[in-house]
C-alpha cells in the first residue's frame, strides 16, 4: 500500500507538469501574439511567477478539491485511476490544441472513481455544483471586468480614466479587505492587488505628462507593452497558485486515505509512516454574530501537556473518519457528527458553541481543513516547482488558439485580458473554488473584443472550446470510472 501512495504522488507531480505546459498558453498567449516577448522569454516568465506564488497563496483550492470526496469511503486505487484519468484527457486535448480545463479534469476524474468505487453518496455534492456553475461564472467574470477595464483605458480622456480607476480601486480595496479580514486571505494578495494598481495609475500618469501633447499610436503601443510584463505577470502568479493547489489537495488526500487505512479502532496509527507523509488537519467553527457578521472560532488547547509535547502548535489538530472528528495528538474523539463529545479533555471551550446536550448550535457549522502548517513543506513546495518546469516546457498549439484564433490581440487589450484574469483568479480562488485559468482567460479575451464589437470576436471557435469545457467532467469521470474497474481486476 505504502508503494501506491509513492506511486500516486510521482503521478500527481507528473500531472502538474503537464498542467503546466497544458496551461502556460494561458499565461502567455497574450504577451506572445502581441510580440512583448519571444516564446521562450514568455515561460520563463511566466514559469518564475508559477513558482513565487509558493509565498502567496494559501490552501483554499487545494481543501475544495480534496473534500470533493469523502476521504473515508475511498481507496488509494480511486486516486489512481483519477490522476490517471485526467492525464489521458489533458494529453488528448492538449495534442488536439484544445485549452480545457485542468482543474475540471482532475475533479471530473477524482469524482467518477469514487462514485464506480462507493456510488453517488460518497461525492460532495455542494462542491461539484459549485465548481460546474463556475464552468460558466469564470468566464463571464473574467468577460465583464475585462470589459469596464477595457473601456476605462480606451477612454481619451485623462481626468475621467483616473477618476474610474480611483473608483473601482476603492472598492477592489474594500473588498480585498474584507477577504482577508474574514476569508483568511493572506494579506500580500492584497498588498500585490494594490501594488498593480498603483503602478498603473503611475505608469498612465507618467505617459500624460510625458507624451500628452504628442501622442502617437507607436509610443501608446510600447507603454502597454511594459505593462503587459506586470498584467502577464500577475496572471501567471494567479494560475500558480490556482492550478498548484488542486494537485496539492489530491496530495493531501492521498494521505490522508493512507493514514485512515493504517488506523486501529481507536484511532492511532498502526506501523510506522515516515513523518514526511504525516498530514493533520485544523477546524473552526463557522457561524454569524450578533451583527449578522461572518465570524468563526478557531480551537486551541487551553494549556500546554507535557506529555503530548504540545508546545508551539496551539491549535488543536485534528483527523477526520466520515462525519467524524477526532484529536490527531491524542486520538479521542472531538464531534461525533455535529454533538461534542464532553468527555474530550478541551471540551469546555467549545460551550458558546453547542447547547446542554452538546450538539451544535443551529446556524453554526464544523469545517475542517489542511493549510501550510499541517501538511509536510515538500507538497506545497514540489508542486510549485513542477508547475514551473512545466510552463518552461510551453504549449505552443494552445498558444495559437488563446492568442489569434478568438480575436486579434492588441497589447492594450492584452494589458486588459490579463490583468481582468489575474484580478479573477486572485479572488475566486481564493473563495476555495477551483476555477480554470484557461475558462478565465478565454472570457477576459472574449470581454476585450467585445468593446470593439461583437463581431470581432470568432463565436465559432469560442461555441467549440465551450462544448470542450462542458464534456471535460463528465469525460474525465467516465474514463476514471473505467480505469478503477481495470484497476480492480489487478487488487
Amino acid at each position: 500500500m505504502f508503494s501506491l501512495l509513492i506511486a500516486i504522488i510521482i503521478l500527481a507531480l507528473l500531472f502538474d507538469l503537464v498542467n503546466g505546459f497544458h496551461d502556460a498558453a494561458n499565461s502567455i498567449a497574450t504577451v506572445v501574439s502581441t510580440k512583448v516577448l519571444t516564446p521562450f522569454q514568455a515561460v520563463v516568465w511566466a514559469a518564475l511567477f508559477n513558482v513565487v506564488a509558493f509565498w502567496v497563496f494559501d490552501m483554499s483550492v487545494g481543501n475544495t478539491v480534496a473534500k470533493t470526496v469523502d476521504n473515508s469511503a475511498i481507496d488509494l486505487y480511486v486516486i489512481l485511476s483519477g490522476l490517471i484519468a485526467a492525464m489521458i484527457w489533458n494529453l488528448l486535448t492538449w495534442w488536439l490544441g484544445i485549452p480545457s480545463s485542468s482543474s475540471h479534469t482532475l475533479i471530473g476524474g477524482f469524482a467518477g472513481a469514487a462514485v464506480a468505487h462507493a456510488g453517488f453518496d460518497v461525492i460532495a455534492s455542494t462542491e461539484i455544483i459549485k465548481v460546474t456553475l463556475f464552468i460558466f461564472l469564470a468566464p463571464f467574470i473574467g468577460g465583464i471586468i475585462a470589459f469596464v477595464i477595457a473601456l476605462i483605458t480606451v477612454s481619451r480622456n485623462f481626468a475621467k480614466k483616473m477618476i474610474s480607476i480611483l473608483i473601482l480601486s476603492t472598492i477592489t480595496y474594500f473588498i480585498m479587505d474584507y477577504m482577508v479580514e474574514y476569508l483568511d486571505v493572506k494579506p500580500i494578495m492584497m498588498w500585490i492587488v494594490m501594488g498593480m494598481i498603483i503602478l498603473f495609475i503611475l505608469t498612465y500618469t507618467w505617459y500624460q505628462l510625458v507624451h500628452g501633447k504628442r501622442q502617437t499610436a507607436l509610443k501608446e503601443s510600447n507603454m502597454y507593452k511594459k505593462l503587459q510584463l506586470l498584467s502577464s505577470a500577475a496572471f501567471s502568479l494567479g494560475h500558480g497558485g490556482a492550478d498548484s493547489q488542486k494537485v496539492m489537495g489530491i496530495i493531501c488526500a492521498a494521505l490522508m486515505v493512507f493514514a485512515n487505512s493504517q488506523r486501529n479502532d481507536q484511532g492511532q496509527i498502526v506501523g510506522d509512516i515516515p513523518k514526511m507523509f504525516q498530514i493533520s488537519e485544523v477546524f473552526q467553527i463557522e457561524f454569524e454574530d450578533a451583527d449578522g457578521k461572518k465570524a468563526k472560532f478557531k480551537p486551541e488547547y487551553t494549556k500546554n501537556i507535557d506529555s503530548l509535547k504540545i508546545e508551539k502548535e496551539d491549535h488543536i489538530l485534528i483527523y477526520t473518519k466520515g462525519e467524524d472528528i477526532y484529536d490527531a495528538k491524542t486520538h479521542d474523539v472531538i464531534f461525533k457528527g455535529k454533538q461534542l463529545n464532553k468527555e474530550y479533555m478541551e471540551a469546555a471551550i467549545f460551550d458558546e458553541y453547542v447547547d446542554k446536550d452538546g450538539n451544535l448550535l443551529s446556524g453554526h457549522k464544523l469545517k475542517d481543513k489542511v493549510n501550510s502548517e499541517t501538511m509536510p513543506g515538500w507538497i506545497a513546495f514540489s508542486c510549485y516547482l513542477m508547475i514551473g518546469l512545466g510552463t518552461m516546457m510551453g504549449g505552443w498549439k494552445i498558444v495559437k488558439t488563446m492568442g489569434t484564433k478568438i480575436t486579434k490581440v492588441t497589447p492594450l487589450e492584452g494589458v486588459c485580458a490579463e490583468t481582468a484574469g489575474a484580478l479573477t483568479l486572485f479572488t475566486v480562488s481564493n473563495l476555495g473554488i477551483p476555477v480554470s485559468t484557461t475558462h478565465t482567460i478565454t472570457g477576459s479575451i472574449i470581454g476585450v473584443g467585445a468593446t470593439k464589437r461583437l463581431s470581432a470576436v470568432r463565436w465559432g471557435v469560442t461555441i467549440n472550446l465551450l462544448w470542450a469545457w462542458i464534456l471535460t467532467i463528465p469525460v474525465s469521470g467516465l474514463l476514471a470510472a473505467g480505469i478503477y474497474y481495470i484497476t480492480k481486476l489487478f487488487h
